[in-house]
């Protein structure tokens, strides 16, 4: 009984897999509608589909977002594990999940866009013509950040070739303690941020805010999206 009700697990498993590559889109440049909302996305026929968010509409569409914060219903001080599988709702704060942003990144050559708003409701972004980060092996690292445009100023460039850091999982190469901890951030930190876009949701001026430092310095953000797109 208990054989045959593994089979049957194993067989809706197969179907529901064929089912999801054959709606799924490669890249949210792909997805056959310009609304924006939720699609199964499959980089390539060796991942496994998932859920993603398309921006359809801002600066061109086809952007799958990976970082949205807006109203800090979402506790983004979390460990190694939930950055790499992703958190969150894709219907409203999330992070999509370093093992998938790993997968689309390293399938073809994508660029970043990051947009940020204060809490007056000033809004800028920083655009990188290319983006890419490393596997769970090599902790996440930002492997490729491309050239810079944009109003907010370049507080990402400081951080390109640093491995991931979370509050369980020290590896920025600041010799006093963790920056995630220090912080209340998981990021690609070095010793420690020019950016710390995972912070704490609070309309201060502290360093352990989400923080876009050549902005402002320590002034935390009311809105932080991060999106790339297949170039």
């Amino acid at each position: 009984m208990e054989a045959a009700m593994k089979h049957n697990r194993e067989n809706v498993d197969q179907k529901l897999s064929v089912y999801l590559q054959s709606i799924s889109s490669r890249s949210c440049n792909e997805v056959p509608s310009n609304k924006s909302g939720k699609y199964i996305i499959q980089p390539s026929k060796t991942n496994e589909p998932f859920v993603g968010y398309c921006e359809q509409t801002a600066f061109g569409g086809g952007w799958l977002v990976f970082q949205y914060r807006y109203d800090g219903s979402v506790d983004f001080y979390r460990n190694w594990t939930e950055y790499r599988d992703g958190f969150g709702s894709i219907d409203g704060e999330f992070w999509l999940g370093l093992e998938y942003l790993h997968h689309v990144t390293s399938a073809r050559k994508h660029e970043l866009l990051v947009e940020l708003k204060d809490f007056d409701g000033n809004y800028i972004c920083a655009r990188y013509d290319e983006f890419a980060i490393g596997s769970e092996e090599d902790q996440y690292a930002l492997t490729k950040l491309g050239s810079y445009t944009g109003t907010a100023n370049d507080s990402l460039i400081a951080h390109k070739g640093m491995k991931f850091s979370a509050k369980d999982r020290d590896n920025d190469i600041w010799p006093v303690g963790n920056c995630a901890i220090n912080y209340k951030g998981a990021w690609w930190h070095k010793r420690c941020y020019d950016s710390n876009l995972n912070g704490l949701f609070r309309n201060s001026v502290n360093a352990e805010n989400i923080v876009w430092a050549k902005y402002i310095l320590r002034l935390g953000l009311a809105f932080s999206r991060m999106s790339i797109r297949e170039t």
